[in-house]
């Protein structure tokens, strides 16, 4: 049954960043708002609070708790007192033990009364009332005579009504002021965003233009070194890296096919040859025989090309163990003396002891022969050729030199390329194809080493390859 896979849609970049922005800075202001209301709610109660706890005290000196009932001491201070409470907006009421009005000054007509479960206890008790058209903050407070009997009750009040119409306002310009600000923020986020992605939107025009055909084009970003401008440097030096491997690859196939279009050739030119007319079964012998080199050279060909393939893509069959170079030297030079003595060279072993490398031991022997073949193959006969190995700064570092030509300064500068092969050595008379060498490299660089080629005082090459000593763990 065909599946249909639904992609979920996702939002713009500078929109989810202005959303996100947008969703924090509310849950800011939304509470900063909040908590500017309810500190501005505390601070105005306290002061209402306050007041009428100091006018308490100021009227609560001014009754005469001897008399029968109670009653304001009638002097100057009290009619004072009780003028500027009254123009205050104060309601003073004195009350009886049976909460009866006894003497009152200022609004006390507007004064709601007072509750019974309020009067029952004699600590001061401070409540909101809402009246027909006020809302009164209120104190009651028992007046006790010196002997501990409560003889009456003094009730003050004040207004709040303009308490609330101020938190009301401010309110009301919380309300407007928030959204505003939250419009208005959004607005500058999304333009901030939209600024802050247009280098981005140019990277990605950039970056579809870029095809194989234009690997050389770049950004060019000259701007602050920020996250955008290590962005652009870095697509930059990718752009680079991809160009470099681009020209490797059409020089690898281009080199490939060439050297596979020799043998090729030679083959087709040999069988268009016996094709021409009958040969007797020498002639056919003789004919195959002459074949027969092409087919190797093309088997070593594809052979090595796969095995390269094979480290480049980190795919070859391999195990790592301690591999002793000083015993691998010796293997090699022994496997490589006949060929060497053919050609009238000998070989010169200087290995020290305890030379240990982690590693290979199959494709570090595979490596040590090409390098050892290449020295032979291009090495002046009669001659010598060195095979030394030492330790220094936790490295081993092998060396192979022979006597001969100088390699040219663009073989030394190139080492490791696939089909490289100095002009003098472009002859079928040596039996490579240039692989010996890429293969040595990738197998040294799969290990964590180096290898280099160098020209030698007096003529000849030293190849040079350093491996990472082995350490116990």
């Amino acid at each position: 049954m065909e599946r249909t896979v639904h992609s979920r849609r996702r939002l713009p970049v500078r929109v989810a960043l202005t959303a996100w922005y947008l969703l924090v800075l509310c849950a800011v202001i939304v509470g900063f708002a909040a908590a500017l209301y309810w500190n501005q709610e505390r601070t105005l109660g306290a002061q209402v609070d306050r007041s009428l706890a100091s006018a308490s005290g100021q009227v609560m000196a001014l009754i005469d708790k001897h008399a029968e009932p109670i009653a304001f001491v009638d002097s100057e201070t009290y009619r004072h007192a009780s003028s500027d409470l009254a123009q205050a907006g104060y309601a003073v009421s004195l009350l009886s033990p049976s909460r009866q009005s006894l003497a009152r000054f200022g609004r006390a007509l507007d004064l709601p009364p007072p509750e019974p479960a309020s009067l029952s206890d004699p600590s001061t008790v401070e409540t909101t009332f809402e009246g027909s058209e006020e809302h009164w903050r209120v104190s009651w407070k028992p007046v006790v005579r010196h002997d501990g009997v409560t003889v009456g009750y003094l009730t003050v009040g004040f207004s709040i009504d303009a308490m609330e119409q101020a938190l009301h306002s401010l309110y009301l310009t919380l309300l407007w002021a928030v959204p505003v600000t939250l419009a208005i923020a959004g607005l500058a986020g999304y333009g901030l965003a939209h600024l802050a992605m247009r280098p981005i939107d140019r990277m990605t025009r950039f970056a579809r233009s870029v095809g194989a055909n234009n690997l050389g084009a770049r950004l060019g970003d000259h701007g602050p070194d920020d996250e955008l401008g290590r962005l652009a440097t870095t697509l930059d030096d990718m752009l680079a890296r991809l160009e470099a491997s681009f020209s490797r690859e059409r020089r690898f196939v281009a080199d490939a096919a060439h050297e596979l279009r020799t043998p090729l050739t030679a083959l087709k030119s040999r069988l268009d040859v016996i094709r021409q007319r009958e040969r007797d079964a020498d002639a056919y012998r003789a004919a195959l025989d002459g074949i027969e080199p092409e087919v190797d050279r093309l088997i070593r060909l594809v052979r090595d090309l796969l095995m390269l393939a094979r480290l480049e893509t980190e795919t070859a069959a391999w195990q790592d163990e301690p591999v002793d170079i000083s015993q691998l030297c010796e293997r090699i030079v022994e496997q490589m003396q006949p060929l060497a003595g053919e050609r009238g060279l000998s070989i010169v072993l200087d290995a020290g002891t305890r030379l240990v490398v982690t590693g290979s031991f199959d494709h570090l022997l595979r490596a040590f022969l090409n390098l050892l073949d290449n020295a032979i193959k291009y090495a002046a006969s009669p001659g010598c050729i060195t095979v030394a190995a030492h330790a220094a700064d936790g490295k081993v570092c092998v060396e192979m030199s022979n006597g001969g030509r100088t390699p040219d300064l663009a073989v030394i500068a190139r080492v490791g390329e696939r089909f490289l092969r100095g002009d003098g050595a472009r002859s079928r008379d040596t039996g490579g194809v240039g692989l010996g060498l890429a293969i040595a490299a990738e197998i040294v660089r799969r290990h964590g080493g180096l290898l280099a080629l160098s020209g030698r005082a007096g003529g000849g090459a030293v190849a040079t390859l350093s491996l990472p000593a082995f350490t116990a763990h």
